[in-house]
């Protein structure tokens, strides 16, 4: 049987000035490149990056491009066919965000068809869809004389919407009435 040469491994993707990285299993750690390294003695191909207080040079193949999840959101909604109404569920302080994300990606793309750029139709206000998330507190109560330690949780539900809607709420109940006060008919009336 004939021995087959091993694959060769993929090209480190190249960075520019100004582009906005991470460091390989650094989650978290996103810098912005400064300068791209190329030396002959010794080899060494990598970047400079800037995180802000300090700069440091790293090998081309542990620079990543950052996590992008409004991006990845965006591209499955529009998957399913439903990016107007993605968007308009958005504030426009994370639309702005979407699209700094989107240029990111599609810088060249954007520069021939800016009209690709996602953003609101005109006319669409953000809509209010309140999101619900329990968290419990649990606190000790110890006897007065320490003969037995009783545990009790309490919880609680937050609310918050794109429009800058924050609450909270001691029931479920009392926060699914105040969701359905909030929230923005399906039908699209406002």
């Amino acid at each position: 049987m004939p021995s087959r040469k091993p694959a060769r491994p993929p090209r480190p993707k190249t960075y520019q000035p100004g582009d906005r990285v991470q460091i390989r299993r650094a989650y978290g750690v996103i810098g912005h490149v400064v300068e791209v390294i190329r030396r002959s003695k010794p080899a060494f191909f990598g970047y400079l990056i800037d995180f802000g207080d300090h700069q440091r040079e790293f090998l081309g193949s542990d620079v990543v491009d950052p996590p992008r999840p409004l991006l990845e959101e965006y591209r499955q909604w529009m998957a399913d066919d439903l990016g107007a109404q993605y968007i308009a569920l958005l504030s426009d302080a994370k639309l702005a965000r979407l699209q700094r994300e989107w240029l990111e990606v599609n810088r060249k793309l954007t520069e021939r068809y800016p009209q690709m750029l996602p953003q609101r139709l005109p006319g669409v206000e953000p809509v209010h869809r309140v999101t619900i998330r329990r968290t419990t507190q649990r606190d000790k109560n110890v006897s007065s004389n320490g003969a037995f330690i009783r545990e009790i949780d309490r919880h609680f539900w937050w609310l918050s919407c794109p429009c800058d809607f924050h609450g909270i709420a001691e029931s479920s109940k009392e926060a699914k009435r105040r969701k359905e006060e909030h929230d923005t008919p399906l039908g699209g009336g406002a």
